[in-house]
């Protein structure tokens, strides 16, 4: 070889690692793209996702390995205590441009306006998506940024044992006027939870839209105790130190499979001798710069699948969003979505999204005074 050839050859070889050095340290490279990529995906959810059934955590062990074992892509699961502090990781991440999640389960139809609103989601049209209901698409996002893969209405859940189902079945927002029922109700902070924050947009829908009332009354007059997310406020209702929790119309459903029992009840609160409830629909997307997005198609695509789907209504104890799924006899206990009148309707997404700051801000004041 030439003495020329070979300095011409060094040259190259150091400009080529000086190049990719640089790029490494400024965040253009990512490991992954210097060696040859690892077949992996790696989930964002919330620690409760499909572990409400008998198998408990088994369930999902089996699942996601069943995902590796038909497709050879590796699962990684980080749990997070509410799906509010999954989003602010998500959005945290994005914006630092340094992107570890690849799906994301568990975002809810409002707070998947604010993840749209950051940039968290890539727009994605998965390939089995006409076996999802046409109507859960076009009320949580038609744009595809993410796809329903359930669904269940946000109810007030009583244990029997203590509170009288006359006042039940005839439940309003102002019931809890009354102070012995407001000291045994126990609700989330919309601040971090999805069913927190469902919750206080059905008051406001019931309040701003059906009575023409201040909805921040409610929350100043009644002063329920809040809780950081749903687990932490359903234990405190199981262990009997509040009697009426703010969870889904199918909670009976679940408590007749475990315990053959109607003890545990979901009222809804009546507004002109109706029964009013906000319907909660949960997605599955993928993260915008995810490391892994071809393993992420696969990975919703199976997630949305009738073999995943039909373990939704025992374990994750809300309605599946996949069509073909037959419901369990058990589910005659649940509220239907169908058959009560939806509160969502009085709040459009742009209104929401254009006042949700300044709700969550007077909520936080509400409550604090």
């Amino acid at each position: 070889m030439r003495r020329e050839t070979l300095i011409a050859i060094i040259i190259i070889m150091v400009v080529v690692i000086t190049t990719l050095t640089y790029l490494y340290y400024t965040g253009y490279l990512t490991p992954t793209q210097t060696s040859a990529r690892e077949r992996k995906v790696v989930i964002y959810t919330y620690d409760s996702l499909l572990a409400w059934g008998k198998e408990e955590e088994k369930l999902r062990e089996r699942l996601f390995q069943k995902f590796t074992n038909e497709t050879g892509i590796k699962v990684e699961v980080r749990y997070f205590a509410s799906t509010g502090e999954m989003l602010a990781k998500l959005i945290e991440e994005v914006k630092s441009g340094r992107v570890e999640a690849d799906v994301v389960i568990g975002l809810d139809n409002i707070q998947i306006v604010k993840a749209k609103e950051n940039n968290v989601l890539m727009k994605y049209t998965p390939r089995n998506i006409d076996e999802i209901y046409d109507w859960l698409i076009e009320s949580y996002d038609p744009e595809h940024y993410a796809i329903p893969y359930d669904y269940g209405l946000i109810a007030f859940v009583y244990d029997t044992k203590y509170i009288n189902e006359t006042t039940m079945k005839n439940l309003t927002f102002e019931s809890f006027y009354n102070p012995d029922l407001a000291s045994t109700l126990i609700v989330e902070d919309p601040r971090t939870s999805s069913v927190g924050l469902s919750f206080l947009l059905y008051e406001i829908a019931v309040y701003d839209k059906y009575l023409g009332e201040d909805w921040k009354d409610w929350w100043t007059r009644v002063k329920p105790k809040v809780e950081k997310g749903w687990g932490d406020a359903y234990d405190l209702f199981l262990k009997e130190q509040y009697h009426i929790v703010v969870s889904y119309g199918t909670d009976p459903a679940y408590s007749m499979y475990f315990y053959n029992s109607t003890r545990y009840k979901a009222a809804l609160a009546h507004v002109n001798g109706k029964p009013v409830a906000w319907l909660q629909i949960e997605g599955i997307g993928i993260v915008n710069g995810a490391p892994h997005p071809e393993e992420a198609k696969k990975f919703i695509e199976w997630f949305l699948s009738v073999e995943v789907q039909r373990e939704i209504p025992l374990n994750n104890w809300m309605y599946p969003a996949n069509k073909n799924v037959e419901l369990p006899d058990v589910y005659k206990y649940a509220v239907n979505p169908l058959n009560v009148e939806i509160a969502n309707i009085k709040l459009t997404q742009s209104e929401i999204e254009q006042n949700l700051d300044k709700w969550l801000d007077e909520w936080e004041q509400a409550v604090a005074g």
